[in-house]
């Protein structure tokens, strides 16, 4: 275990820094970035299987301006809605908060999710490293499971963290990827870096030893079978030194379709028609998810990618107790 006292004098320099340096910072494409001091690191959440894994995200907000963030559709009001990549909290103290967070009583060694809300490589990233201080203080732990969701190819950048966090750690990292067109790309995921630089990324971490692989998600009810491109995605990604793959379908909770529907076609009105479009009149139906799975696995098996396992979808499974003092730590967490 590393020197908490030594690091956490050195750490405190540093975000001194790091909050002035916020605080000057101009305004770039209509972002604005704020300090939001973090208190704590870890959130408990719950996975489909009715188990749960700790959340842990660098930023509150995402420039990367996915149409279809579930986090986002949360907000209320399309200026709510707006903010969601306006207005980017860069949490300051995060390296303390998580290593404060290991040494609770409430702490239990769960999968540690990265990037589960928001981009953790999204352009802030570039300029205030919130992302790479965090992995090099995991990488100074021993025993964590850290399983790391990206859509962005600046990844590569902290590919010596990532290998000196996977000496004393389990680590996966997924990419994601809606389709292999980029237009349909662009369309959902306006400012995320294309398929090719993705797919790039990927084989550079898997060239390097890291274990990574591609989630095609989400899989839009809307799109044409060359839309998606599974086989050609799968393939590439194989090419690319991939170990894994996964699948995951587009998800509206109650109300979320027409929340979708109202702020892109206000937000973004030339591309409205085509949104709609791609979005799909209905979701996909049990059949059609079934039928897209078998083909997933069965291009999976073939190209040597080890599926991931879909999740339950079974809602009334019983779910495992998350800790009840651990409400402490969702106040700055999310």
């Amino acid at each position: 275990m590393l020197d908490l006292v030594k690091f956490l004098a050195e750490g405190a320099k540093e975000e001194v820094m790091l909050s002035q340096r916020i605080e000057h910072e101009p305004v770039t494409r209509g972002v604005e970035y704020r300090p939001l001091p973090a208190r704590a690191a870890l959130r408990p959440s719950p996975d489909e299987s009715g188990a749960w894994h700790w959340t842990l995200n660098p930023y509150q907000g995402c420039e990367v301006g996915c149409t279809f963030c579930s986090v986002r559709l949360e907000q209320g009001t399309l200026s709510g809605w707006l903010d969601f990549e306006r207005r980017i909290g860069v949490k300051t103290h995060l390296v303390e908060a998580f290593l404060r967070d290991l040494r609770a009583d409430a702490f239990q060694n769960r999968p540690i999710v990265v990037g589960s809300d928001t981009e953790p490589w999204q352009p802030a990233e570039e300029q205030f490293r919130i992302t790479r201080s965090l992995l090099t203080s995991m990488a100074e732990v021993d025993g964590l499971d850290v399983r790391i969701q990206t859509r962005s190819s600046l990844i590569a950048r902290d590919t010596d963290v990532l290998l000196a966090l996977q000496k004393r750690n389990r680590l996966a990292v997924s990419f994601s990827l809606p389709s292999v067109d980029d237009r349909i790309n662009r369309l959902v995921e306006p400012r995320a870096p294309s398929a090719m630089r993705r797919l790039a990324a990927l084989e550079a971490l898997s060239r390097a030893g890291i274990q990574a692989g591609l989630v095609v998600s989400p899989v839009l009810p809307g799109l044409e079978e060359r839309e998606l491109g599974l086989s050609p995605l799968l393939s590439r990604a194989a090419n690319a030194g991939a170990h894994f793959a996964g699948l995951g379908f587009m998800r509206l909770g109650p109300g979320q379709r027409e929340i979708f529907l109202d702020n892109v076609t206000a937000a973004h009105p030339d591309a409205a028609l085509r949104l709609r479009r791609v979005l799909g009149r209905r979701s996909h139906t049990e059949e059609e998810k079934r039928a897209l799975t078998e083909q997933f696995r069965a291009l999976c098996g073939r190209l040597g990618l080890v599926p991931l396992a879909e999740p339950s979808s079974a809602r009334g499974e019983a779910r495992e107790e998350q800790p009840a003092q651990m409400a402490l730590f969702a106040d700055a967490a999310h």
